[in-house]
């Protein structure tokens, strides 16, 4: 269907799948990458945009929703390549590490800041509650919204002997607070193929794949599909080899929902409108367990031969009397300290 709805201040109309995601139509089809794509659940919120002022996640909102609507991503944050004093702030406090949540950071500090120039650190928080930061702990991002309003210059050169402790703009500062800077899933070669993976419906099932070689006869632009028939060696991997238990491609039973069972291979087009209930496989569903005292009861079937009542490992650990071993010490020192959460794996 045709749809009609402005992007930062730019009428546009587009011919798309109405069920596709705002993040996939700003990224592919009108080439504003500076929307990025972390989890694609709503979970990271490193695409949001606002849509009439108020912010969303791009991935998690169908394009048929917004006919008529404004939308405005990181690319429109600037003003004619000028940037924002809160791009400016952004870069004075060192806001931006890895970049990829800076977008989405940099739209949701815009709609508290369009509501109240001078935000508290509080206000600043619940803010920005909605988008992860993998890098920073939050501390510098914080502070450049807190005191936008009074950044006047971007470009911080410290006098020889005050660099210590003094603001700089990064290399690559200006790219990343604009959105400019290529990821990963910003850099596709031309004509490229692309891949929709079926996954899991169920926690636990069986499943049998039925005739491929039919499916893709059946959908012009689809290549090849790809199971765990096709991998060659052991079809295992792990991060720790003597605990590798997780298939490529889940070999006739699935062990938890979302884990991937085939891969379908062909051109975009084709890719995209593929939907997973056109997949040949049928389920047998299984008893599942979804907590750690019903995945030990002795009724459940193992998930794994190797690891019985799917324990993955046992470990053994000895205590004494720590109140003696204090007693008895020459010296004691007690040391109280915090640390913000910070999940190691970074978004991209």
């Amino acid at each position: 269907m045709q749809i009609s709805f402005s992007v930062n201040g730019n009428d546009i109309q587009v011919d798309v799948n109405p069920a596709d995601r705002l993040s996939d139509v700003l990224r592919n089809d009108l080439n504003l990458p500076a929307t990025k794509v972390g989890c694609n659940a709503g979970d990271c919120g490193a695409c949001t945009v606002l849509i009439d002022g108020s912010t969303a996640c791009a991935c998690l909102t169908p394009i048929a929703q917004l006919a008529n609507t404004a939308i405005t991503t990181a690319e429109g944050l600037s003003d004619n390549g000028t940037l924002s004093l809160l791009q400016k702030s952004f870069l004075h406090h060192g806001a931006a590490q890895c970049g990829i949540c800076t977008p989405g950071m940099l739209i949701s500090a815009k709609a508290l800041l369009d509501e109240c120039a001078k935000p508290t650190h509080a206000q600043v928080e619940d803010a920005l509650g909605g988008v992860l930061c993998r890098c920073t702990g939050y501390r510098k991002i914080i502070d450049a919204v807190v005191h936008a309003h009074e950044v006047t210059d971007d470009k911080q050169t410290p006098a020889a002997g005050e660099g210590v402790g003094a603001a700089i703009s990064h290399l690559d500062g200006v790219e990343k607070v604009t959105g400019k800077l290529k990821y990963g899933l910003d850099l596709m070669p031309d004509d490229v193929l692309q891949v929709h993976v079926i996954r899991s419906p169920h926690h636990f099932a069986d499943f049998k794949i039925g005739d491929k070689n039919t499916f893709i006869e059946k959908h012009e632009g689809v290549l090849a599909v790809f199971d765990a028939s096709d991998v060659d060696g052991v079809n295992c991997h792990g991060v720790i080899p003597p605990f590798a238990d997780q298939p490529v491609f889940a070999q006739n039973t699935a062990l938890y929902r979302g884990e991937a069972i085939a891969a379908i291979v062909g051109e975009p087009e084709a890719i995209r409108s593929i939907k997973d209930d056109d997949f040949p496989v049928e389920w047998t569903l299984r008893k599942h367990a979804l907590t750690p005292a019903e995945g030990i009861d002795a009724s459940m079937d193992r998930l794994h031969q190797n690891r019985e009542n799917n324990i993955l490992i046992r470990g053994y650990v000895e205590r004494g009397n720590s109140d003696g071993a204090l007693a008895n010490a020459a010296h004691t020192v007690t040391v109280s300290t915090s640390t913000p959460f910070i999940e190691h794996g970074y978004i991209e």
